[in-house]
């Protein structure tokens, strides 16, 4: 038998302290890695779940941050730029995929203005619905909009939808100048929905139907996904407009939820308009 030499021996025993912490320290850090990854998978909803804490989100950052959209103010001005730079980075390919689509023919005061838009559900129809949801107005219709497109990520539509965020610079018939936007050779518009919040003070969602479209909507209120908050008001209207009620009503969750539970409403009512 070899006697190991005394300083051998020590030498070894101060490598083993040595190395014995070091592996405890990354036993302890490979099982924080899996098990924060093993709650954050756990606690993320599947892709295309629309959740109160993101509506509710949006609805901050529309209302309080982004500031108010006016087109005669610079400040004015450049909260439409913070709402365009929003648009393309909520629903464009870093997040829920979407290809942003944009036209700046229109020219005010010197500066362009951007009509964005995507295509969701049927992305290759040439026969869309269009939802128009305008810039200027309070955060429940964008709001909205940006959710929806979510919505329509996890739950299939075989009908083309564009989903169409325009400035406050209508001239004439609303249809026919988004569509003139939007719009591409060879494409027909199969239905048209105007997305908004409400400028009166109305606690549910109302849907404003022209004449021609009442029987649509009647059989869309009779559906089991009817939203039994939401209001039918038919007359004189030039578009069918939703309004998705007035936000400052609500707490931002209350809110967040009544505009989830108006998606499959919404879904449905694009699904009949392309019949």
């Amino acid at each position: 038998m070899i006697d190991m030499p005394e300083a051998s021996k020590t030498s070894g025993i101060k490598i083993t302290l040595a190395v014995i912490p070091a592996l405890l320290i990354v036993s302890i850090c490979v099982a924080l890695y899996l098990g924060a990854n093993a709650d954050q998978e756990e606690g993320e909803p599947p892709k295309g779940d629309v959740t109160v804490p993101e509506m509710s989100d949006y609805l901050l950052k529309l209302n309080n941050l982004i500031g108010e959209r006016e087109i005669g103010t610079e400040g004015g001005r450049r909260a439409f730029r913070r709402l365009n730079a929003m648009t393309a980075g909520t629903l464009g390919f870093e997040n829920l995929g979407y290809e942003i689509f944009r036209n700046q023919i229109d020219s005010v005061n010197g500066f362009l203005w951007s009509t964005i838009w995507i295509k969701a559900g049927d992305r290759e129809s040439r026969e869309p619905v269009v939802l128009a949801i305008p810039q200027a107005s309070r955060g429940s219709g964008l709001a909205f909009g940006f959710g929806f497109a979510e919505y329509l990520t996890s739950h299939q539509t075989e009908v083309g939808v564009r989903i169409v965020f325009y400035p406050p610079l209508v001239e004439g018939d609303l249809e026919a100048w988004i569509w003139e936007r939007c719009g591409e050779e060879g494409e027909s518009m199969k239905g048209f929905v105007m997305v908004t919040g409400d400028p009166e003070p109305k606690r549910s969602p109302r849907f404003l139907v022209p004449a021609s479209l009442e029987e649509k909507i009647e059989e869309l209120s009779s559906s089991k996904i009817w939203n039994e908050d939401a209001k039918i008001e038919t007359g004189d209207y030039g578009v069918l407009e939703v309004r998705m009620g007035d936000d400052s009503l609500f707490s931002r969750e209350e809110h967040s939820q009544r505009l989830i539970r108006m998606m499959p409403v919404i879904k449905e009512l694009v699904e009949r308009l392309n019949e």
